[in-house]
């Protein structure tokens, strides 16, 4: 009994050591804008760890998924953003098969889909949008405040043409649901003012990023300073006068 007993602690401390590390990783991912470079590769390393003891660690598994996104993101050529997209799709894989109940694996999945076909062109993106949307609408069904999953499909349904599923007024539906639920989700404010533009709605646009960047504790810090608060004020710039 001792024994089985002992073997139960040891297994405690052994999951809430990994999930320490995730914790570590998560704070360095919403902080990377304080050190990319070092802060990146720190996330990887703590990932890298947990898997290299469980190989079917589904926290990490999607964890690096994310990660493979950014780098994806940076990079320029066409080749070096799908070779990354690619990695983040198959680790996002590796994570739904380990364990599909958490919401994250199918979300990451989706947006490693979302940037390969986007990276592709117009025509992949369309014939991948129903697997796409699958996996949000799957995130958002394993848990119903899931709000990135929302904001994924808030985009999907913007972007989607009309004959393909789109529907404009289904994306402002998920964005206003998604700041009732987090207003310091600065991505959310960012979006509806794209979806407000795009309507020629200028004076709504103006208050979304107005709303934007007045957040004092955004979501994700490092989001908010390396993209939504530019983003927000370039959309600024650009609808002045309109």
């Amino acid at each position: 009994m001792k024994r089985v007993v002992l073997c139960g602690l040891l297994l405690a401390v052994a999951v809430w050591a990994a999930d320490a590390r995730l914790s570590k990783a998560d704070n360095y991912y919403q902080n990377r804008h304080k050190d990319y470079k070092g802060y990146t590769d720190q996330i990887y390393n703590l990932c890298k760890e947990v898997i290299s003891e469980n190989a079917n660690d589904a926290e990490a598994l999607w964890r690096m998924a994310r990660l493979y996104c950014l780098y994806g993101d940076d990079k320029t050529s066409k080749q070096d953003k799908l070779s990354r997209y690619e990695t983040a799709r198959g680790y996002a894989q590796q994570a739904r098969a380990a364990n599909a109940a958490v919401p994250e694996t199918h979300f990451w999945h989706g947006v490693a889909l979302g940037r390969i076909g986007q990276t592709k062109g117009v025509l992949n993106s369309l014939s991948m949008a129903p697997g796409i949307k699958a996996d949000f609408e799957k995130a958002l069904s394993l848990d119903p405040k899931f709000t990135p999953a929302m904001d994924g499909l808030a985009i999907w349904y913007l972007e989607v043409p009309g004959f393909a599923g789109g529907d404009i007024n289904k994306s402002i539906s998920y964005l206003q649901k998604g700041i009732g639920i987090d207003p310091n989700y600065t991505l959310l404010y960012v979006d509806l003012a794209k979806v407000y533009i795009k309507q020629k709605n200028y004076s709504a646009a103006r208050e979304q990023l107005k709303r934007c960047l007045a957040v004092t504790n955004p979501y994700n810090p490092a989001d908010f300073y390396l993209d939504d608060k530019p983003d927000a004020q370039k959309l600024l710039g650009e609808i002045e006068g309109k």
